[in-house]
């Protein structure tokens, strides 16, 4: 987003302000904005805005856990739940709409800051399905996290 003075006396000085929408960034970014004038000397000039984005809770290795195997021997997914807020963060329940396919297990490894998420599959016949689990949690800018889960279930 960018906001800025549309007038600016000739010598005088105006204000341009460059941010980021971080809720869509993850990781390094960087941005370039041109300003055009109707300077003659300097038409144009970029302005770059560089850095990195350190997700609230990162999920590791990703937001998503594929179930693949034969009915009973199916492994097991796991993924770590990462806080990087220095206020703790609370795990406060886990739906899924995948009911009947899938068990999950979760565990606090570091009080606060690191979970690891265990999920399971018991369907109790072969084939395809596709969900996920809602992790419910105490911090008001990061409530929810949600992970895909996709599995394929064959015959013994």
């Amino acid at each position: 987003m960018t906001r800025f003075d549309r007038v600016i006396p000739p010598g005088g000085r105006g204000k341009i302000t460059l941010s980021i929408d971080s809720r869509r960034v993850s990781g390094p970014f960087n941005k370039r904005s041109v300003v055009w004038s109707d300077d003659p000397q300097k038409p144009s000039v970029a302005l770059y805005l560089k850095g990195t984005v350190e997700p609230l809770v990162l999920l590791e290795p990703g937001g998503y856990l594929g179930l693949w195997g034969a009915i009973g021997k199916t492994p097991p997914a796991q993924l770590k739940i990462l806080n990087n807020n220095p206020r703790p963060l609370k795990i406060t329940g886990i739906d899924s709409d995948l009911l009947g396919h899938i068990r999950w297990e979760l565990k606090e490894i570091e009080a606060g800051n690191v979970y690891q998420l265990e999920v399971e599959d018991i369907s109790p016949q072969a084939g395809e399905y596709s969900g996920h689990l809602f992790i419910r949690t105490d911090h008001p800018q990061k409530p929810e996290l949600v992970i895909i889960i996709q599995g394929g279930i064959v015959e013994k």
